[in-house]
């Protein structure tokens, strides 16, 4: 058992077509929340702290070999399970306009989902995140935690939940509250969270995001309501707010240099979010808890997916 393990996420690893109009598509694109959340944490852990990311990921018989050895390269403790019988988990990401706004995902073969892995240094970790739905989560949160319980591990990690975004329904809205109650981080974006309360525009507004973050907060993040909820919400940068920590409001940290209504410098928002949680995981460490400062790291990150092609 290692007790230097910092982050851990259960996100997929998923290979991407991503389409946008009037360019050529993209293909084999190295995606999924896992992957960019990883990728998150990983920039500010540099080699050898590198090595305190746990990575289980899982692939299927036609995943590429360069992008093997890319994960490779990273210096984390990659924990590999391949399904030589399926293809590796594949998505179709397509934009509506030149705004990076209205875009469109599917997946294009079954997905390989990623299982705890009793046998790894994975079960120490300080930090897990995922992206799931609502009854993933109450299943993956009580088989980590009995896991941890059985070999000796008492202190509870930080638990990041992202709503898996098809789940963000009004008819679910009080499935993923009784699951936000278990997690430490709740974590919907803006559009998301819009679409959970159906009072309000799509997006929503600065307004509307505090006044709905209240809500959930009033219902209950964490096991004794001492959680945080982080709406991460685009051009705005990111809402932080905690029962114990009046609204705050994090900057996006590119710069802007609007042309034609767009950020210039953005080149792909894809995993922007993700990135920006495993970032702020990596935030809470160093800070010990302060997650305001996290939520800076978390908006560096964030530009880092934003910015590259």
């Amino acid at each position: 058992m290692n007790d230097d393990i910092s982050f851990a996420s259960f996100g997929l690893v998923v290979l991407d077509e991503i389409r946008f109009p009037n360019r050529k598509p993209l293909t084999n694109v190295l995606g999924g929340s896992g992957a960019y959340a990883t990728l998150g944490a990983r920039l500010f852990l540099p080699s050898p702290q590198s090595r305190s990311i746990v990575w289980p990921i899982n692939i299927g018989n036609d995943f590429p070999e360069p992008i093997t050895k890319l994960l490779q390269s990273w210096n984390t403790q990659l924990v590999v399970k391949q399904a030589l019988d399926q293809l590796s988990t594949r998505g179709l990401l397509e934009y509506q306009d030149t705004t990076f706004g209205p875009k469109k995902f599917k997946y294009t073969t079954p997905v390989l989902t990623m299982q705890e892995y009793q046998s790894t240094a994975l079960l120490s970790s300080k930090v897990y995140h995922y992206l799931a739905t609502p009854e993933e989560m109450k299943t993956r949160i009580s088989n980590i935690l009995a896991l941890r319980t059985q070999i000796g591990i008492q202190e509870r990690p930080l638990l990041i939940w992202e709503p898996a975004p098809l789940a963000c329904k009004a008819d679910t809205l009080q499935t993923c509250l009784e699951a936000a109650a278990l997690v430490d981080v709740f974590s919907p974006n803006h559009i998301e969270l819009a679409h959970l309360f159906q009072d309000s525009p799509i997006p929503p507004d600065k307004f509307d995001i505090e006044r709905l973050a209240l809500k959930i907060l009033d219902s209950g993040v964490g096991p004794e309501g001492n959680g945080v909820v982080v709406i991460r919400a685009g051009e705005n940068g990111c809402l932080v707010q905690s029962r114990g920590l009046a609204r705050k409001w994090i900057p996006p940290f590119y710069e802007t240099g609007m042309e034609e209504g767009q950020a210039s410098n953005v080149v792909d928002p894809t995993g922007a979010g993700n990135a920006f949680l495993g970032a702020f995981s990596v935030g809470w460490i160093h800070t010990g808890g302060d997650i305001v400062e996290a939520a800076s790291y978390g908006s560096v990150a964030a530009s880092f997916a934003l910015e590259q092609g």
